[in-house]
């Protein structure tokens, strides 16, 4: 692990992937977009592939065909999509307090051969979340550059449910932020929940929890989002479209930088952020 790995908080990201189909499809628009490399891992770990921006590892991606098929044999199925992983230091103890406060578990603990273990639960407000516990492998590289991911948020339909689970399991310190990026005038969401609210405050936040339920259509479900950097928006929104990617949202302007809500060409979500720096 390098130095900035083994400084990520239990509780906090420490890990991201991506699983679609039309993988070489997908490739191509990432490598174009961030400018990424994708390492195969080999047979021993299903062709997941290691995610690098230059000299950091962004994060992992997964090839839907190279799932294992489901019980009656037919080939995996699923939505395009970015998950986050929290760092655990004992997945088994994370998922017996998921269970204890209303989560349920997707995926079991299993170990990923020296390189750590791992689970996926589906918390009380319906977002699925992984865990990672580190053993060889100590997660993602946090470099801030442009190209790599920056922040990480829930977008919940049920903030006061994921609030609770969030604090009890992970051990989040929630503190209101409000539009000015601040928390002096942070506003209500639902119950005693504010409308936003980050796991520490300031510069030692880690991700933040939004209450979406005005937001977000009936069919789309809570969901964790990633922000990448880009140092220039308007550039990576051209290579965005030309590589059949679509803008849904934005790019305006935040108290962070410029932000916008972006698909790639399987319909995997997330965010774009050109910060003041570039």
């Amino acid at each position: 692990m390098t130095e900035q790995q083994n400084r990520i908080p239990a509780g906090a990201p420490i890990w991201i992937d991506h699983l679609s189909g039309g993988f070489a499809r997908q490739q191509e628009f990432y490598e174009a977009l961030f400018g990424w490399t994708f390492e195969d891992q080999g047979e021993e770990y299903g062709h997941y592939r290691m995610i690098r921006a230059g000299e950091a590892t962004v994060g992992g991606a997964m090839d839907a065909a190279q799932m294992p098929p489901g019980p009656d044999g037919a080939p995996a199925e699923g939505p395009a999509v970015w998950s986050v992983y929290l760092r655990s230091d004992d997945v088994d103890e994370t998922l017996r307090l998921a269970r204890e406060h209303g989560g349920s578990v997707h995926m079991e603990p299993r170990d990923v051969g020296p390189l750590g273990r791992m689970a996926v639960v589906v918390t009380p407000g319906g977002e699925y979340v992984g865990f990672w516990q580190p053993g060889e492998f100590g997660g993602h590289d946090l470099p801030l550059a442009p190209g790599t991911s920056v922040w990480f948020e829930v977008m919940s339909k049920d903030v006061a449910a994921d609030a609770d689970f969030y604090r009890a399991v992970c051990g989040w310190d929630l503190v209101p932020m409000g539009a000015d990026g601040q928390g002096d005038d942070a506003s209500e969401g639902e119950g005693d929940e504010p409308a936003y609210a980050t796991n520490g405050a300031g510069e030692a936040a880690t991700a933040g929890l939004c209450d979406a339920a005005q937001w977000l259509p009936e069919d789309v479900p809570s969901h964790w989002r990633v922000y990448f950097r880009t140092a220039d928006m308007a550039a990576s929104v051209r290579a965005l479209e030309e590589h059949g990617g679509r803008v849904v949202d934005g790019p305006m302007d935040s108290p962070f930088g410029v932000v916008a809500t972006v698909l790639d060409p399987a319909g995997a979500t997330f965010q774009l952020i050109q910060t003041p720096e570039g």
